[in-house]
Protein backbone atom coordinates (compact mmCIF):
# COMPACT_ATOMS: atom_id res chain seq x y z
CA UNK A 1 0.00 0.00 0.00
CA UNK A 2 1.35 3.46 -1.01
CA UNK A 3 1.70 6.01 2.05
CA UNK A 4 0.03 9.24 1.56
CA UNK A 5 1.68 11.68 0.16
CA UNK A 6 3.15 14.34 2.98
CA UNK A 7 1.88 17.86 3.34
CA UNK A 8 3.72 20.50 4.81
CA UNK A 9 2.12 22.14 7.89
CA UNK A 10 0.80 24.88 8.60
CA UNK A 11 2.84 28.08 10.11
CA UNK A 12 0.88 27.98 13.44
CA UNK A 13 1.79 24.11 13.49
CA UNK A 14 5.36 24.17 13.45
CA UNK A 15 6.80 23.64 16.51
CA UNK A 16 3.73 25.06 18.60
CA UNK A 17 5.16 24.01 22.21
CA UNK A 18 7.78 26.22 21.55
CA UNK A 19 7.87 30.38 22.53
CA UNK A 20 8.10 32.46 19.47
CA UNK A 21 10.33 34.98 18.60
CA UNK A 22 8.84 38.35 17.50
CA UNK A 23 10.61 41.53 16.35
CA UNK A 24 9.30 44.12 14.20
CA UNK A 25 12.73 46.24 13.63
CA UNK A 26 14.45 44.97 10.84
CA UNK A 27 18.00 45.79 12.20
CA UNK A 28 16.97 43.53 15.46
CA UNK A 29 15.83 41.28 13.15
CA UNK A 30 19.27 40.69 11.22
CA UNK A 31 21.10 40.82 14.33
CA UNK A 32 18.75 38.07 15.88
CA UNK A 33 19.15 35.55 12.46
CA UNK A 34 22.57 36.28 12.31
CA UNK A 35 23.21 35.01 16.04
CA UNK A 36 20.90 31.79 14.91
CA UNK A 37 22.48 30.82 11.29
CA UNK A 38 25.11 33.31 9.64
CA UNK A 39 26.26 36.78 9.07
CA UNK A 40 23.81 38.74 6.70
CA UNK A 41 22.14 41.52 5.02
CA UNK A 42 18.08 41.82 4.97
CA UNK A 43 16.55 44.42 3.05
CA UNK A 44 12.70 45.22 3.78
CA UNK A 45 11.08 45.23 0.21
CA UNK A 46 8.03 47.07 1.47
CA UNK A 47 7.44 51.35 2.33
CA UNK A 48 8.80 51.92 6.11
CA UNK A 49 11.24 49.09 5.50
CA UNK A 50 9.57 46.92 8.35
CA UNK A 51 9.35 43.36 9.30
CA UNK A 52 7.34 41.08 11.59
CA UNK A 53 9.39 38.64 12.09
CA UNK A 54 7.99 35.17 13.91
CA UNK A 55 10.68 32.44 14.79
CA UNK A 56 10.55 29.51 16.61
CA UNK A 57 13.55 27.07 17.29
CA UNK A 58 14.99 23.44 18.12
CA UNK A 59 17.58 22.56 17.82
CA UNK A 60 20.36 19.68 18.80
CA UNK A 61 24.21 20.27 17.69
CA UNK A 62 23.33 18.39 14.61
CA UNK A 63 19.91 19.02 13.58
CA UNK A 64 17.35 21.94 14.22
CA UNK A 65 14.49 22.85 12.90
CA UNK A 66 13.06 26.26 12.45
CA UNK A 67 10.21 27.94 11.71
CA UNK A 68 10.49 31.55 10.46
CA UNK A 69 8.31 34.40 8.58
CA UNK A 70 9.96 37.64 8.08
CA UNK A 71 6.10 38.49 7.66
CA UNK A 72 6.71 41.27 4.84
CA UNK A 73 9.07 40.60 1.46
CA UNK A 74 12.18 40.51 2.02
CA UNK A 75 15.81 40.15 0.36
CA UNK A 76 18.35 38.28 2.12
CA UNK A 77 22.41 38.73 1.25
CA UNK A 78 24.45 35.75 3.25
CA UNK A 79 28.16 34.60 3.13
CA UNK A 80 28.57 31.43 2.27
CA UNK A 81 27.15 29.09 4.89
CA UNK A 82 30.72 27.50 5.73
CA UNK A 83 29.70 25.17 8.67
CA UNK A 84 25.92 23.91 7.71
CA UNK A 85 23.42 23.03 5.41
CA UNK A 86 20.19 24.35 5.44
CA UNK A 87 17.07 22.51 3.86
CA UNK A 88 14.26 25.71 3.39
CA UNK A 89 10.87 24.98 2.69
CA UNK A 90 8.18 27.45 2.23
CA UNK A 91 4.99 26.42 3.75
CA UNK A 92 3.11 28.99 1.82
CA UNK A 93 4.49 31.80 -1.00
CA UNK A 94 7.12 31.70 -3.40
CA UNK A 95 11.25 32.47 -2.31
CA UNK A 96 14.11 32.89 -5.32
CA UNK A 97 17.77 31.95 -4.65
CA UNK A 98 20.48 32.82 -6.49
CA UNK A 99 24.02 31.57 -6.66
CA UNK A 100 26.32 32.08 -9.45
CA UNK A 101 24.54 31.65 -12.75
CA UNK A 102 22.16 29.21 -11.17
CA UNK A 103 18.32 30.57 -9.98
CA UNK A 104 16.21 28.55 -7.75
CA UNK A 105 12.58 29.33 -7.40
CA UNK A 106 10.67 27.49 -4.11
CA UNK A 107 7.18 26.94 -3.12
CA UNK A 108 5.41 24.38 -1.27
CA UNK A 109 6.29 21.88 -4.14
CA UNK A 110 10.35 22.77 -4.07
CA UNK A 111 12.92 23.08 -1.23
CA UNK A 112 16.06 25.36 -1.80
CA UNK A 113 19.33 24.34 -0.24
CA UNK A 114 21.76 27.02 -0.30
CA UNK A 115 25.44 26.65 -1.01
CA UNK A 116 28.49 26.35 2.33
CA UNK A 117 31.08 27.21 -0.22
CA UNK A 118 29.69 30.68 -1.87
CA UNK A 119 27.51 33.70 -1.36
CA UNK A 120 24.27 33.51 -2.49
CA UNK A 121 20.87 35.70 -2.37
CA UNK A 122 17.49 35.15 -1.57
CA UNK A 123 14.04 37.16 -1.80
CA UNK A 124 11.50 36.13 0.13
CA UNK A 125 7.71 37.11 -0.87
CA UNK A 126 5.56 38.70 1.47
CA UNK A 127 3.62 35.77 3.13
CA UNK A 128 6.24 33.27 2.71
CA UNK A 129 7.02 31.49 6.37
CA UNK A 130 9.34 29.04 5.65
CA UNK A 131 10.25 25.37 7.62
CA UNK A 132 13.81 25.07 7.73
CA UNK A 133 15.90 22.17 8.73
CA UNK A 134 19.40 22.77 9.71
CA UNK A 135 22.51 19.93 9.75
CA UNK A 136 25.57 20.78 11.09
CA UNK A 137 28.59 19.96 8.48
CA UNK A 138 30.88 17.95 10.63
CA UNK A 139 27.84 15.62 10.99
CA UNK A 140 26.38 15.51 7.20
CA UNK A 141 30.17 14.75 6.48
CA UNK A 142 30.26 11.96 8.84
CA UNK A 143 26.90 10.36 8.05
CA UNK A 144 27.96 10.69 3.80
CA UNK A 145 31.23 8.73 4.99
CA UNK A 146 29.03 5.87 6.19
CA UNK A 147 26.49 6.29 3.89
CA UNK A 148 28.86 5.71 1.12
CA UNK A 149 32.27 4.00 2.60
CA UNK A 150 34.45 7.26 1.23
CA UNK A 151 36.86 9.46 1.99
CA UNK A 152 35.70 12.85 1.55
CA UNK A 153 38.13 15.12 -0.67
CA UNK A 154 37.72 18.58 -1.33
CA UNK A 155 34.60 18.84 1.52
CA UNK A 156 30.82 17.70 1.18
CA UNK A 157 28.40 20.16 -1.44
CA UNK A 158 24.93 19.52 -2.49
CA UNK A 159 22.73 20.34 -4.79
CA UNK A 160 20.95 23.21 -4.69
CA UNK A 161 16.87 21.89 -4.82
CA UNK A 162 14.60 19.59 -3.88
CA UNK A 163 11.30 17.83 -5.16
CA UNK A 164 9.18 17.56 -2.06
CA UNK A 165 6.29 15.54 -3.68
CA UNK A 166 9.28 12.93 -4.98
CA UNK A 167 9.70 9.55 -2.92
CA UNK A 168 13.25 10.86 -1.57
CA UNK A 169 11.99 14.11 -0.77
CA UNK A 170 8.89 12.38 0.64
CA UNK A 171 11.39 10.29 3.06
CA UNK A 172 12.95 12.89 3.88
CA UNK A 173 9.97 14.70 5.05
CA UNK A 174 8.84 11.99 6.76
CA UNK A 175 12.27 11.83 8.67
CA UNK A 176 11.95 15.84 9.34
CA UNK A 177 8.36 15.71 11.02
CA UNK A 178 9.59 12.69 13.24
CA UNK A 179 12.39 14.50 14.30
CA UNK A 180 10.03 17.56 14.57
CA UNK A 181 7.45 16.06 16.52
CA UNK A 182 9.99 14.64 19.52
CA UNK A 183 11.68 17.91 20.12
CA UNK A 184 9.04 19.97 20.19
CA UNK A 185 8.29 20.57 23.54
CA UNK A 186 9.31 17.35 24.70
CA UNK A 187 12.40 16.08 26.15
CA UNK A 188 13.19 12.57 24.02
CA UNK A 189 16.02 10.23 25.38
CA UNK A 190 19.57 10.34 23.85
CA UNK A 191 18.80 7.10 21.89
CA UNK A 192 15.88 8.54 20.19
CA UNK A 193 17.44 11.71 19.37
CA UNK A 194 20.36 9.34 17.67
CA UNK A 195 17.83 7.71 15.74
CA UNK A 196 15.94 10.47 14.27
CA UNK A 197 19.03 12.67 13.55
CA UNK A 198 20.76 9.67 11.69
CA UNK A 199 17.41 9.04 9.75
CA UNK A 200 17.40 12.62 9.11
CA UNK A 201 21.19 13.27 7.48
CA UNK A 202 20.50 9.79 5.69
CA UNK A 203 17.50 10.75 3.96
CA UNK A 204 18.94 14.09 3.15
CA UNK A 205 21.91 12.34 1.77
CA UNK A 206 19.84 10.30 -0.62
CA UNK A 207 17.03 12.85 -1.39
CA UNK A 208 19.88 15.29 -2.49
CA UNK A 209 22.46 14.96 -5.55
CA UNK A 210 25.96 15.44 -3.83
CA UNK A 211 29.36 15.12 -4.59
CA UNK A 212 30.54 11.88 -2.76
CA UNK A 213 27.65 9.91 -3.95
CA UNK A 214 28.38 11.31 -7.64
CA UNK A 215 31.45 10.56 -7.94
CA UNK A 216 31.05 6.96 -6.33
CA UNK A 217 28.17 6.07 -8.98
CA UNK A 218 25.67 5.92 -6.06
CA UNK A 219 23.13 8.50 -6.09
CA UNK A 220 20.08 7.96 -8.15
CA UNK A 221 17.53 10.31 -7.41
CA UNK A 222 16.77 9.21 -4.37
CA UNK A 223 16.21 5.46 -2.82
CA UNK A 224 17.00 3.15 -5.58
CA UNK A 225 19.67 0.56 -3.87
CA UNK A 226 22.80 1.39 -5.04
CA UNK A 227 26.58 0.54 -4.33
CA UNK A 228 28.09 -2.82 -4.61
CA UNK A 229 25.68 -5.07 -4.44
CA UNK A 230 22.54 -4.55 -6.76
CA UNK A 231 20.94 -7.77 -6.54
CA UNK A 232 20.03 -10.62 -4.68
CA UNK A 233 23.18 -13.31 -4.36
CA UNK A 234 25.17 -15.68 -1.97
CA UNK A 235 27.00 -12.49 -0.36
CA UNK A 236 24.10 -10.19 -0.78
CA UNK A 237 22.55 -13.19 1.36
CA UNK A 238 25.18 -14.01 4.07
CA UNK A 239 25.83 -9.78 4.34
CA UNK A 240 21.58 -9.76 5.60
CA UNK A 241 21.87 -13.08 7.85
CA UNK A 242 24.62 -11.53 9.18
CA UNK A 243 22.68 -8.04 9.94
CA UNK A 244 19.84 -9.99 11.02
CA UNK A 245 21.67 -12.08 13.48
CA UNK A 246 23.82 -8.59 14.76
CA UNK A 247 20.15 -7.44 15.55
CA UNK A 248 19.03 -10.62 17.60
CA UNK A 249 23.06 -10.59 19.74
CA UNK A 250 22.30 -6.82 20.32
CA UNK A 251 18.91 -7.11 20.88
CA UNK A 252 18.41 -5.18 24.19
CA UNK A 253 20.88 -2.61 23.35
CA UNK A 254 21.00 0.94 21.97
CA UNK A 255 22.00 -0.10 18.51
CA UNK A 256 22.26 2.13 15.45
CA UNK A 257 22.00 1.15 12.06
CA UNK A 258 25.16 2.60 10.79
CA UNK A 259 27.17 0.96 13.43
CA UNK A 260 25.79 -1.95 12.46
CA UNK A 261 27.10 -1.40 9.21
CA UNK A 262 30.63 -0.58 10.73
CA UNK A 263 30.92 -3.97 12.25
CA UNK A 264 29.87 -5.87 9.23
CA UNK A 265 32.67 -3.83 7.49
CA UNK A 266 30.50 -2.20 4.28
CA UNK A 267 29.48 1.20 3.38
CA UNK A 268 25.45 2.12 5.05
CA UNK A 269 24.60 2.17 1.23
CA UNK A 270 26.17 -1.71 0.44
CA UNK A 271 24.16 -3.06 3.47
CA UNK A 272 21.19 -0.94 2.54
CA UNK A 273 21.10 -2.16 -1.37
CA UNK A 274 21.34 -5.79 0.28
CA UNK A 275 18.42 -5.76 2.42
CA UNK A 276 16.44 -4.48 -0.42
CA UNK A 277 17.63 -7.02 -2.74
CA UNK A 278 16.92 -10.05 -0.33
CA UNK A 279 13.57 -8.63 1.58
CA UNK A 280 12.75 -5.06 0.09
CA UNK A 281 12.50 -3.88 2.73
CA UNK A 282 15.73 -1.40 4.65
CA UNK A 283 17.87 -1.89 7.82
CA UNK A 284 16.05 0.75 9.08
CA UNK A 285 12.52 -1.02 9.22
CA UNK A 286 14.46 -4.19 10.44
CA UNK A 287 15.71 -2.41 13.42
CA UNK A 288 12.40 -0.57 13.88
CA UNK A 289 10.93 -3.94 13.88
CA UNK A 290 14.10 -5.07 16.35
CA UNK A 291 12.98 -2.02 18.65
CA UNK A 292 9.12 -2.66 18.68
CA UNK A 293 9.97 -6.14 19.82
CA UNK A 294 12.33 -5.03 22.66
CA UNK A 295 9.18 -3.01 23.48
CA UNK A 296 6.75 -5.18 24.07
CA UNK A 297 9.25 -7.84 25.84
CA UNK A 298 9.63 -4.83 28.33
CA UNK A 299 6.16 -4.31 28.72
CA UNK A 300 5.24 -7.71 29.60
CA UNK A 301 8.13 -8.00 32.05
CA UNK A 302 7.47 -4.51 33.95
CA UNK A 303 5.37 -3.44 36.47
CA UNK A 304 2.39 -1.04 35.63
CA UNK A 305 3.10 0.93 38.88
CA UNK A 306 6.64 1.38 38.26
CA UNK A 307 6.73 1.69 34.33
CA UNK A 308 4.32 3.39 31.73
CA UNK A 309 4.54 3.08 28.23
CA UNK A 310 5.43 6.24 27.67
CA UNK A 311 8.27 5.51 29.63
CA UNK A 312 9.09 2.62 27.32
CA UNK A 313 8.66 4.13 24.21
CA UNK A 314 11.58 6.66 25.00
CA UNK A 315 13.66 3.80 26.17
CA UNK A 316 13.35 1.98 22.84
CA UNK A 317 13.91 5.35 20.61
CA UNK A 318 10.67 5.81 20.08
CA UNK A 319 9.94 10.23 20.28
CA UNK A 320 6.00 10.19 19.56
CA UNK A 321 3.93 8.07 21.84
CA UNK A 322 1.36 8.16 18.53
CA UNK A 323 3.58 6.73 16.02
CA UNK A 324 4.74 4.38 18.71
CA UNK A 325 1.28 3.09 19.60
CA UNK A 326 0.19 2.59 16.03
CA UNK A 327 3.28 0.86 14.90
CA UNK A 328 2.96 -1.37 18.00
CA UNK A 329 -0.65 -2.34 16.93
CA UNK A 330 0.06 -3.41 13.49
CA UNK A 331 2.87 -5.69 14.55
CA UNK A 332 1.06 -6.73 17.65
CA UNK A 333 -2.90 -6.51 16.84
CA UNK A 334 -3.00 -4.61 20.11
CA UNK A 335 -2.80 -1.67 21.99
CA UNK A 336 0.80 -1.11 24.28
CA UNK A 337 -1.41 -0.38 27.50
CA UNK A 338 -3.07 -3.93 26.89
CA UNK A 339 0.19 -5.28 26.87
CA UNK A 340 1.60 -3.43 29.93
CA UNK A 341 -2.06 -4.70 31.47
CA UNK A 342 -2.12 -8.18 30.63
Amino acid sequence: MLSPTLRLPRPEQVLDARSTLAIADADEAEEQIAKLFCDHRLEPLEAGGHVDLKLRSAQTPSVGVHLLDYGAGVRISPRALESFFLLQMPLQGRATMVCGNETVKSDARVATLPPVDRDFSMTWEAGTPQLILYAALPAMEQAAQKMFGAELSGGLRLGHSLDLKGAAGQALLRAAFEFHDAVNGADPSAYTLKLLEEAVLQRWLLAVPNNVGHSLGQWEGGLAPAGAVASSNGATARLVRRFNELLERHFTEDVMVSELAEALGVPLRTLQAAVAAETGSTPTALLRTSRLLRARRMLEECEPSEQSVTMIAQACGFGHLGRFAQAYYAAFGEVPSATLRS
